[in-house]
């Protein structure tokens, strides 16, 4: 055996636990394995004079003579891990091999746990997105709602003016009605059909007045609903402002958070290469 293995041998139980974490370690001439120190939840049952399986991290390390770095996928041994071999070359000739295992279960975990957290992103940006183009489209009807509460307000405004006149032909028409009776009176014989005439004139004036004070009512009623839906109107227009500018605010953190979650996973995969 050469000197080179033999001092390997020597010094691989010392060097496995050098490692910061549970470390496999392993020693193998060109065919067979001389030396082997599984980790705590990494023992592929290895035993000493197995042989060197073609395609394994220790026959291409001692075929290729160069490092060779291979991730062990749970599948064929049960236990995810990262392999190193390297080869060991003695006056030039590659005389044996030096492995390495250590277990990927935190790296895994930690890239699953780095997807989830990006796929819970994803769903909340959408829902955030959602509520957002929601708390717009609220922004613009309630804006559009507050337009019309303004006409209408404008429009009753106009129908008490016309009210108003409404109101005043009736005095006026109540008084001539009045007058007109008066006159009647004075003319007799001769002057009784007029009064009937007039004093239907200032009984319709009054009908008129009336109306006019009904509708009078009606008006302020309206438009204190109308005063009553314009404010609500531009309380919601303000909370969809705010809601839209936390929106806004929210999206920018969740934009941070998926580049962290990013940066954990590809720290994830640079560690599960073993980089």
């Amino acid at each position: 055996m050469s000197q080179l293995l033999n001092s390997v041998l020597m010094v691989a139980p010392i060097l496995q636990k050098a490692f910061l974490s549970e470390c496999m370690v392993g020693v193998t001439d060109k065919e067979k394995f001389l030396a082997y120190y599984p980790a705590q939840g990494l023992n592929l049952g290895i035993r000493v004079g197995d042989e060197l399986r073609p395609g394994s991290i220790n026959a291409t390390a001692v075929k290729e003579g160069k490092r060779v770095v291979k991730k062990i996928s749970k599948e064929l041994y049960g236990i995810p891990y990262i392999a190193v071999g390297y080869p060991l070359v003695e006056n030039g000739q590659v005389v044996g091999c030096l492995a390495t295992g250590v277990t990927t279960d935190q790296e895994d975990h930690l890239h699953g746990l780095a997807q989830n957290l990006t796929d819970a992103l994803e769903n909340i940006a959408q829902h955030t997105e959602s509520l957002a183009k929601d708390a717009d489209h609220l922004a613009q009807a309630s804006h559009t709602l507050s337009d019309a509460a303004g006409q209408l307000g404008l429009k009753i405004a106009e129908t008490t003016q016309i009210n108003e006149l409404i109101r005043n032909i009736s005095t006026r028409s109540n008084v001539l009605g009045l007058n007109a009776v008066l006159e009647a009176a004075r003319a007799g014989a001769a002057g009784r059909g007029f009064s009937v005439v007039a004093e239907e004139i200032r009984q319709l004036s009054q009908t008129t007045a009336s109306s006019a004070k009904g509708i009078f009512l009606l008006l302020d009623e309206m438009n204190a609903l109308v005063g009553t839906v314009t404010g609500e109107m531009e309380k919601t227009m303000n909370h969809s402002v705010k809601q839209s500018t936390r929106i806004q605010e929210l999206d920018a953190v969740m934009q941070e958070l998926r580049h962290m979650a990013e940066q954990l996973k590809k720290a994830a995969e640079i560690t599960g290469r073993g980089e």
